[in-house]
């Protein structure tokens, strides 16, 4: 089946996936020369880095005097621990300044500016390697202490030093860089996620990029180890600009012709920063994601897959479909096939596979495009045969060519599957390294408006204006006390506390010895893990307290943690109660309030106790507790859910009054506020779901989900359920209507967790 070039980009188009980045500093504040961002990163963290690079760069440059550089370092293990504790931690920071500031290009300023940190110190330690021979050259030159061939040998190393050098910065950065991205993909990428949600982290390869490390990026050595080879003269048998062009036109024809049979608005982006309202051009967004040429053009997959499954006996659906998939693919690459081919660079792509095992015996004198260039144009070899010659009487150095004659004449032995499989191979590396540069323009453009500044004069006059930012260890900022900027309060209320009394007494048991061991020393327990305190503490209740702080955005999770630390005091209750029944002790029922004000608390001192008063005490009680008539009937059915709230009183009395005037149903429930929930959803990325699960509920209900971080950096999930409130008749509790009111339950439920778990 052969569709006519207009079908090609019609027929059967695959899910194009969207690579796009959009990085930019534009919404930050210039320092002091009113053009650049005026930038202090942190002391410990610099000398930790050129620690580091101290022992990569002797390393890579494995000379008898490149230990000299490290002569003064610590272990290569403990200089690996450290730098890596440094980066961590002057990043997290970076990322609670950020979210203090309400500003994630923050925390890319913070990332561009340890990558310029990072490539001006290899320079530098590299400058001062090269540097150090010269003196101990010159030295011994001017002393005679020592033989000729020390300095001869000298000489060499520095020679090989200096010839070497691209690839020595290359490969320390290459190595560098690795920590960056390891570390930016573990221990910080869940700290953003919770904070800007997914799509604010950029892609791995941003910083995994090979052109950042390349003092010159379109250098054929460069380009043959790191990707494909290519060149821009006009004689090179492979060209850059033609290439690039011939894949953009391909795309450009499937978005005009194919548009009906793709949306552009839903294709799977694999990175995008809405905070930037850049445009990006749908060609580039396609062409640089690199997965696109195997779903357009890799029939050969297909045709694998095919015969496979002929063996596994599959459905023959499924081989049709795959069959009709494996020719539309076959189609469009071999429309793509005859546009190289009129270019006359196919036999250079297939070329520049197969001279990869070759080029290094003889680069130099040649360069591996000259390489390429005899193997593909006979015309060429005279001249390139001269070179070699001319360089066997300048250095003594002898060339065969043999080896480049014989890969010459396999050319045309390679089988045409072959040379379709490399065709794509060929351009699936060419729109990386395309991908790659633009990465790297976007990166080189923000390094270029950074000023990274130890002059205390700039540091002085730049913080003093509020315009420097300050990236730094975490034991290198003065702590002091911070005011208090709001709070949350967690009441929790025991159900029958005074007939559980009375029944462990009539046992002659001591009822206060109970509620400690199986109430509060547990959750006393676990209230540092949460940052809470106790307020204070009646005989069947406990009242505790959340704080956030001016300028600790690295605590800004109070109501997360509230909510987190109540899920936790249910489920201690919960473990107590089986022991109780074991033992037939009365068990504990609880009903929790959770309330947040985005306002300090007030305090009064009776004496030296500090009494804390705060509107938030009041509304946490009433949202704990359990009005007594909805609980003898609605106890009677079995419900889903522990919480149910419902309106009593006429609109016009709620509107009136500041007062909760609602009524509750609450048995092991959690209640949070309507202002927590929303604070909440500026603490941490919550994601809304629709869930119909009929083993909990026959209905539809709808939750929130996210993740927090705890004090000691642990992860924690919380599921709110979102409900309305109805009103309901005081007499019979039948529902008249639904109101506009909403409530917000933190769920307990395993089998609802379980199901975000396996639906997220």
């Amino acid at each position: 089946m052969i569709l006519s070039s207009s079908n090609i980009f019609k027929e059967n188009l695959p899910e194009l996936k969207s690579y796009m980045v959009n990085f930019s500093l534009n919404r930050l504040v210039p320092g002091v020369d009113n053009i650049r961002y005026d930038v202090h990163l942190s002391p410990k963290l610099q000398k930790s880095s050129i620690d580091i690079l101290k022992h990569l760069v002797a390393k890579h440059v494995k000379t008898t005097e490149s230990n000299e550089i490290i002569k003064d370092s610590e272990d290569w293990i403990n200089v690996q621990d450290i730098f890596r504790g440094n980066i961590i931690d002057v990043l997290l920071n970076a990322v609670n300044k950020a979210k203090a500031e309400r500003e994630i290009q923050i925390d890319f300023l913070v990332q561009a500016s340890l990558t310029k940190m990072f490539l001006e110190n290899i320079h530098t330690i590299i400058d001062k390697l090269i540097e150090h021979y010269k003196n101990v050259i010159r030295k011994l030159e001017v002393s005679k202490s020592s033989g000729s061939k020390d300095i001869i040998r000298l000489k060499e190393e520095l020679s090989d030093t200096l010839k070497n050098r691209k690839q020595i910065t290359r490969r320390v950065a290459d190595e560098l860089f690795q920590y960056l991205v390891e570390i930016q993909g573990s221990e910080i990428q869940k700290i953003r996620e919770v904070n800007f949600g997914p799509d604010a982290i950029l892609p791995k390869n941003f910083f995994a990029n090979p052109v950042i490390n390349a003092e010159n990026s379109t250098s054929d050595f460069f380009l043959i180890e790191e990707y494909v080879l290519f060149g821009n003269r006009l004689n090179d048998p492979l060209k850059y600009n033609p290439l690039i062009e011939i894949v953009t036109n391909f795309y450009r024809q499937i978005s005009e012709e194919g548009k009906e049979n793709l949306d552009l608005a839903n294709t799977n982006s694999e990175i995008t920063d809405l905070q930037d309202s850049k445009s990006t051009n749908p060609l580039s967004k396609w062409i640089n994601h690199v997965d696109n040429l195997d779903n357009l053009l890799n029939y050969f997959e297909c045709v694998n897959e095919i015969k496979a499954l002929k063996k596994q006996k599959a459905d023959k659906a499924i081989l049709l479909d795959l069959r009709i998939k494996a020719q539309s693919c076959k189609n469009r690459f071999n429309y793509l096939h005859k546009q190289l081919k009129s270019t006359g660079m196919l036999n250079g792509i297939v070329a520049a596979f197969e001279m990869r095992q070759i080029y290094s015996e003889f680069c130099p004198p040649l360069n591996p495009l000259e390489v390429l260039k005899y193997i593909v144009s006979p015309k060429d070899r005279n001249a390139i045969a001269g070179k070699l010659r001319r360089t066997k009487v300048s250095t003594e150095k002898s060339f065969s060519l043999k080896m480049l004659q014989k890969t010459a004449r396999d050319m045309n032995k390679i089988s045409s599957m072959k040379k379709k499989e490399n065709l794509i191979s060929y351009l699936k590396n060419l729109v990386r390294y395309h991908r790659d540069l633009q990465n790297y323009r976007i990166l080189k453009e923000a390094m270029d408006w950074i000023n990274l500044t130890e002059d205390e004069k700039t540091l002085k006059l730049s913080r003093i204006n509020r315009t420097l930012y300050e990236f730094l260890h975490s034991s290198e900022r003065i702590e002091e006390e911070k005011p208090i900027v709001n709070h949350v309060i967690i009441k929790t209320d025991v159900r029958g506390s005074t007939d559980i009394t009375h029944q462990i007494k009539e046992r002659g048991l001591n009822p206060a010895s109970y509620f400690s061991l199986n109430f509060f020393d547990p959750i006393t327990a676990i209230l540092s893990e949460y940052g809470a305190e106790k307020v204070f503490i009646e005989g069947d209740a406990i009242i505790l307290s959340i704080f956030e702080k001016e300028d600790t955005p690295k605590g800004w999770y109070a109501v997360a943690r509230a909510c987190g630390l109540a899920i936790n005091m249910l489920l201690i209750t919960q473990r107590y109660n089986t022991q109780s029944k074991k033992h037939r002790f009365p068990i504990l029922e609880q009903g929790i309030g959770i309330c947040y004000r985005n306002t300090p608390p007030t305090y009064l001192f009776d004496g030296d106790n500090r009494i804390m008063i705060s509107p938030a005490i009041n509304l946490a009680d009433r949202l704990s507790g359990c009005t007594k008539s909805l609980r003898k009937k609605i106890s009677e059915e079995k419900l889903p859910f522990n919480l149910y709230v419902f309106q009593t009183a006429p609109d016009s009395s709620l509107n009136t009054t500041t007062d909760d005037l609602l009524s509750r149903y609450n048995i092991n429930g959690i209640e949070l506020n309507t202002e927590g929930f929303e604070k909440l959803k500026e603490e941490i990325n919550l994601q809304k779901i629709k869930c119909h699960i009929p083993e909990i509920q026959e209905e539809k209900f709808v939750v929130y989900t996210g993740t927090f971080p705890t004090i000691s950096g642990k992860y924690q999930r919380l599921v709110i359920r979102e409900a309305e409130v109805p009103l309901i008749s005081t007499q019979d509790f039948s529902t008249i209507r639904m109101t506009n009111r909403k409530y917000y339950e933190v769920c307990t439920n395993r089998k609802l967790y379980e199901f975000i778990k396996n639906n997220r």
